[in-house]
């Protein structure tokens, strides 16, 4: 058995939910459908999410909303008429006495995925499952997630489960974060042990690079779940952590495929590819946007390490001497004025990390051809780090060397 999650972006229009029924029909083993809310058509579009939470804050606040609802319901409607299926007049007439009558604002943005599940499960002639009632919450909102399994155990296939939302035991209903359909599809498919879930995006899979830095990144055919928590963790935009932790505790693969290449294999996601690596690398990250710091005190660089620990501050990397600290920070957060204090000496510059993650760089002189790629591209490493199990290797650079770093790195380790 299969689970598919299809995002906003694969359900923005009647022609999306075509594509998405001719994948659906194409494998029989993919019973478990989870969707998103529709999407952007275009750059001058709202997402139905964001309408709805529109809805519900101007509703809060005493205001009128029926000229964003128009919106909203008219591109359901559209949706529907490009389907030939009725139009769900009584379903928009019930999310609209719920935002009029004080829903919260979880309720209302639930209901894009909610609304669309439903029409999806019309068109694809399948039972609609509402995550309300399989999806459990407590009543702080957080996953009960023994709970979610067994329920999801029991749930019916074939069916269309919609992403993003669940239920507490009183019917309360609470969300995921933002891009919580994965989370949804993750559990349905490891409570279900499934084959392998599919996540079915707008891109082939996940680049060795980000294809705006190299424009002819490759897109990689296999990883681990290790490589692909790595690559998330130093800057790629790829699936976070927390939705495909179900799936990976449960040893189920993952493919991240595009709707609109079909035929292509995408990336596939596993526990394990084999005994050896086959690459040294399978992908060059970073971030931009980081502060470098170095604090020096004379035999103080274990107190001022338990100073920057104690206040919480956005670490990125620490390294500690006998005289000093060094501190990469994420964003633009001043550093503490007590921190500073205990200090006799303050350096700062504007800084950027740059990453090669593999599996196979534990079996080469990795971090000694990472070093000279960037040597050879002209880049002094502020610091270079490579963690025992020799997962990946990272550098924190000067931030306008960032581009050219990517480059020499994806040169280095995956176009050669």
């Amino acid at each position: 058995m299969r689970v598919c999650k299809f995002g906003g972006a694969a359900l923005r229009d009647g022609e999306g939910f075509r594509r998405v029924k001719e994948i659906a029909a194409e494998d029989g083993s993919r019973q478990i459908i989870v969707p998103s809310a529709p999407g952007r058509r275009d750059g001058g579009d709202e997402k139905i999410t964001d309408l709805l939470y529109a809805c519900q804050t101007a509703a809060e606040a005493g205001r009128g909303f029926g000229h964003l609802f128009d919106r909203i319901a008219g591109r359901y409607r559209e949706i529907a008429a490009a389907l030939r299926l009725p139009a769900p007049d009584d379903d928009l007439r019930e999310i609209f006495g719920g935002l009029r009558w004080g829903a919260s604002p979880a309720w209302a943005a639930s209901r894009g995925e909610w609304l669309c599940g439903r029409l999806l499960a019309a068109y694809l002639e399948m039972p609609f499952v509402d995550a309300a009632s399989v999806i459990r919450f407590d009543a702080a909102g957080n996953l009960l997630e023994r709970d979610t399994m067994e329920l999801l155990r029991r749930m019916p296939v074939p069916c269309v489960l919609p992403g993003f939302y669940g239920a507490d035991g009183l019917g309360t209903v609470h969300t995921f974060p933002r891009g919580g359909s994965d989370v949804t599809a993750a559990l349905a498919a490891a409570a279900r042990n499934a084959d392998v879930y599919e996540n079915w995006k707008d891109v082939r899979g996940v680049f060795a690079a980000d294809p705006e830095l190299v424009p002819d990144a490759q897109c990689v055919t296999a990883m681990s779940y290790r490589e692909l928590r790595a690559l998330s963790a130093l800057g790629a935009r790829v699936l976070a952590e927390e939705a495909v932790a179900p799936v990976r505790r449960a040893g189920v693969p993952l493919t991240v495929r595009s709707f609109l290449e079909p035929r292509h294999p995408g990336t596939r996601i596993g526990p394990a590819f084999g005994g050896q690596p086959a690459a040294e690398a399978i992908g060059v990250t970073g971030r931009r946007g980081l502060r470098l710091y170095r604090l020096e005190r004379l035999d103080g660089g274990e107190t001022l390490a338990r100073s920057a620990l104690e206040a919480g501050l956005p670490l990125f990397k620490l390294a500690v001497d006998a005289d000093a600290l060094c501190l990469a920070l994420r964003g633009d957060e001043p550093l503490p004025e007590a921190l500073q204090a205990l200090s006799e000496r303050v350096w700062q510059h504007r800084a950027a990390s740059v990453s090669a993650v593999g599996e196979g760089l534990r079996r080469a002189d990795g971090a000694a051809r990472f070093a000279a790629a960037l040597s050879a591209a002209g880049v002094r490493a502020y610091s270079l780090h490579m963690p025992p199990d020799g997962l990946y290797v990272t550098a924190v650079i000067p931030e306008a060397d960032f581009a050219r770093s990517v480059t020499a790195l994806y040169d280095a380790f995956i176009r050669r």
